[in-house]
């Protein structure tokens, strides 16, 4: 597997356009990594996770369109990963010579927010999948497994455990401390790739809180391993990464890599 990561920012993005904070400043006057869109990662060229504002701008700095998609998975339906106004550009009437449906999975808030988005233009053009936590579905030579995300009160947050050729990723973004749940399912299977955020940063908090900070980060890469999730050969990525950390891209890098975590930047691609 492929996984590219289109958006690596948090929900404000970096820099967020109402800050003048030394972040986004910093972000404004050098550009390069330190500038992010909101988190999406795209799996093997045609396997999106969640839909950021930024979409189609970060299709065209990937030189990409979209039709390359077959299906998109969507974690929750906050702004920041729930664009699917979009999804009316691929209805008939907006878009030509389209060939195949494109498949949208997600909890119900997802599905339906998608179908009424549409507004009756889905046509033949799209396919829902509603998805239940811990289910796997199989799909294109992919198994797709949504757990629970320690997020949203008002509907169920999914991560997603996605396997191909014996190969496993977990992305694991918009959540807290992962539910006792989550943990259960995922004990002893061996993840390859592993993306947890780091929204809160330095804040403190109850791990209960609906994002990660550095403290917890980095204590549930250890519960990770004490459950056999996770090895030498597995490689950790941190994204979601929000302007509040005070850290500069290189900064937040060197902090990671003191504790062997890869920091992920706008249009990197991990191999698996």
């Amino acid at each position: 597997m492929q996984v590219k990561f289109m958006g690596t920012a948090a929900s404000e993005g970096i820099p967020n356009p109402f800050c003048d904070c030394a972040v986004c400043t910093y972000a404004r006057e050098h550009g390069g990594a330190d500038v992010r869109t909101r988190a999406s990662v795209l799996v093997d060229g045609h396997m999106l996770i969640d839909m950021s504002p930024e979409w189609s701008a970060q299709l065209k700095r990937e030189q990409m369109t979209a039709r390359v998609l077959d299906a998109v998975l969507f974690t929750h339906t906050h702004p920041d990963h729930f664009n699917v106004g979009e999804f009316v550009s691929r209805a008939a009437g907006f878009a030509y010579n389209i060939d195949r449906p494109l498949h949208v999975f997600g909890n119900d808030c997802a599905i339906k927010g998608a179908f009424n988005a549409l507004d009756g233009l889905q046509g033949d053009r799209f396919v829902f999948h509603l998805l239940a936590p811990y289910l796997t579905y199989e799909f294109a030579g992919y198994s797709i497994t949504p757990t629970l995300a320690n997020h949203a009160k008002m509907e169920l947050c999914y991560n997603y455990l996605i396997e191909k050729d014996g190969k496993t990723f977990f992305y694991g973004l918009d959540s807290g401390w992962l539910p006792q749940s989550t943990f259960d399912f995922l004990q002893g299977k061996h993840l390859d790739v592993v993306v947890l955020e780091c929204t809160y940063a330095f804040r403190e908090g109850e791990r209960t809180t609906n994002h990660l900070n550095f403290t917890s980060l980095f204590a549930e890469i250890d519960k990770l391993k004490a459950l056999g999730c996770l090895d030498d050969k597995s490689r950790v990525v941190t994204s979601h990464v929000s302007h509040s950390s005070t850290l500069t891209h290189a900064k937040l890098c060197a902090l990671m890599q003191e504790h062997g975590i890869i920091t992920a930047f706008d249009g990197m691609t991990v191999e698996i």
